[in-house]
């Protein structure tokens, strides 16, 4: 046992008690793990505690403070605003990876997106899974990801770039193999100082209160919590949907059903996919406009969640009409190759479509 495991030892014990760890408790634990003074049995412990026990939203706002505390930080040089979506992972069923390509749907219907998000520690395909996959090197600087989210207007930032002191925990997070407390900040902590809007999707209704209570006191004008009764971690066309809306000083509840924004209710097998190929096939259709219209509906009402909360559309309604529009002018796949372009291999990316039968932008 390390010095550290054994500083560790009382916190791990009061997790195990379901008792409230404080600021200072946080921090020490955030600080023993990001210095890699613990053994990965320490650490799988306490996740693995803090999970059972289940974060409070005291805790998730002190774990958020401190992880984005020891983040490389950027600040884009934009009078606009900046936002980001992303989900907490964990959910009951794979899906495509919504998020990233309505990110990509959002950012070319004028919104500017700095998009924070990792490999899949649980799931079959992260953002960063798919990204790689299409050609974007996920070792590009700090600078050129700052440079692409003034001049592009869509930037990703690849958590564990910018979160190096985080690095400790993903043996242990990956040996787990399912949702941490990570999976509930890690959306929460985009290292971009000016963020202004945000879309969090959460997989439970107790996580959605949670969550929602948490992120109130972060300095972003305008957040999204979003909860399908599904379990999918993103707004859901199958299925009513719970939303926690922080407009400005202003908290609105509302409850959504696909009919309320003029979607067909789909059924969930139709956006189901089994594995990690497919997952990537399916998103790029979707951002190609070439997927089947269930998967369309629920990429274009999650874009237009982003759309919202980047003061882009007024509502719900009008930001699908918009991201119908990016995609159908094929305004996102055009994002997604200048990405490529100015952060990977576009050749990489022309040989997928080629192989997929996809037109080039």
């Amino acid at each position: 046992m390390t010095n550290g495991d054994a500083e560790f030892q009382p916190l791990i014990r009061k997790l195990i008690s379901r008792k409230e760890l404080t600021e200072g408790e946080i921090e020490t634990s955030i600080d023993l793990i990001s210095t890699e003074r613990l053994s990965q049995e320490s650490i799988v412990a306490f996740l693995v505690a803090l999970t059972m026990k289940k974060e409070t939203a005291n805790e998730l706002r002190y774990l958020i403070r401190s992880i984005k505390g020891r983040s490389i930080r950027l600040t884009p040089n934009l009078n606009s605003s900046i936002v980001d979506i992303c989900g907490t992972g964990g959910d009951s069923i794979s899906t495509p990876n919504i998020s990233t390509a309505a990110a990509l749907v959002a950012a070319g219907s004028g919104a500017c997106v700095a998009k924070h998000g990792n490999k899949s520690m649980s799931g079959l395909c992260g953002s960063a899974d798919f990204l790689e996959y299409v050609g974007y090197d996920l070792n590009t600087s700090v600078t050129t990801v700052l440079s692409c989210v003034e001049q592009i207007g869509l930037g990703f930032i690849y958590a564990p770039r910018f979160h190096p002191a985080m690095a400790a925990a993903a043996a242990a997070r990956k040996l787990i193999g399912a949702r941490t407390f990570f999976n509930i900040v890690g959306p929460l902590s985009n290292p971009c100082t000016n963020l202004s809007g945000q879309v969090i999707g959460v997989t439970d209704a107790s996580l959605f209160e949670r969550i929602s209570e948490a992120s109130l006191n972060l300095g972003i004008r305008n957040i999204m919590v979003v909860h399908a009764q599904d379990g999918i971690d993103e707004l859901s066309n199958t299925c009513p949907n719970d939303i926690s809306f922080k407009d400005g000083n202003s908290i609105k509840r509302i409850h959504l059903v696909p009919r309320d924004v003029n979607l067909d209710t789909a059924r969930l097998e139709t956006l189901a996919i089994k594995t990690k190929e497919e997952s990537i096939r399916v998103t790029l259709k979707c951002i190609y406009g070439e997927a089947e219209r269930d998967l369309l509906g629920i990429v274009e009402l999650n874009a237009a969640a982003a759309l919202v909360v980047a003061d882009k559309a007024r509502d719900l309604n009008e930001g699908i009409d918009i991201a119908r529009e990016s995609i159908k002018e094929g305004r996102a796949k055009k994002k997604l190759y200048h990405l490529i372009q100015r952060c990977g291999r576009k050749s990489r990316l022309e040989e997928i479509e080629e192989n997929l039968e996809i037109a080039s932008p």
